[in-house]
């Protein structure tokens, strides 16, 4: 009677309530306001970050595993005739290395919030972080959908921005944290990291 008692709890109490929570937090997570392109693109830096909520099922588990933060998704700013990309890594149907148009990254689509930070290198280290960020995207290399930070040809997003800058002489350190996905469980480096890392400084 005490094992039934206790299936009961869980099935009739429990669940329901996981259910209803996890629910409301895809709701809140869905229907944030849509990310507004008012903003002023024209002064933005070879090697800016750019950060994203986006609306996706992998952004709703990044967001479920790091609720306190406001983004799931970062990128690489790269300026090419005036024109600003995004270059980053993200799951897709060919797992490769992407470089976007700026407002391709930030559609309301597939984003519902976005901020650019800056650091506080020179610009001709920031050249080279970019070179090194679009040579990911030149020999194809793919998301790591494994988010193992020792292979250098498969990449997630932060893992991206971490190695672009770390291979050219940063000593960027951030946290891993534990993320409870469909697939597994992994430790990863969330978004959320280089907004308190103290080289970089919100500028939109």
């Amino acid at each position: 009677m005490l094992v039934l008692k206790k299936y009961f709890t869980i099935l009739f109490i429990v669940l329901p309530a996981i259910i209803t929570l996890v629910v409301f937090s895809y709701l809140k997570f869905n229907f944030k306001n849509e990310a507004t392109l008012s903003s002023n693109f024209k002064n933005l830096h070879n090697g800016d970050l750019i950060l994203r909520c986006g609306r996706s099922t992998e952004s709703f588990a990044v967001y479920l595993a790091d609720a306190n933060s406001e983004f799931t998704h970062i990128g690489i700013i790269s300026i090419e005739n005036g024109i600003p990309y995004v270059i980053h890594a993200v799951p897709s149907k060919t797992n490769l290395i992407k470089k976007e148009v700026l407002f391709t990254f930030i559609n309301s689509k597939s984003t519902s919030k976005f901020a650019i930070y800056r650091s506080n290198f020179n610009e001709v280290y920031l050249d080279k972080v970019v070179k090194t960020a679009n040579s990911y995207y030149i020999n194809k290399y793919k998301f790591d959908t494994k988010y193992d930070l020792t292979t250098n040809t498969k990449l997630y997003c932060t893992e991206l921005v971490l190695k672009a800058f770390n291979t050219c002489g940063a000593t960027i350190k951030v946290k891993s944290k534990e993320l409870n996905y469909i697939i597994g469980k992994h430790f990863i480096i969330f978004p959320s990291e280089f907004t308190k890392a103290p080289f970089f400084t919100r500028i939109i």
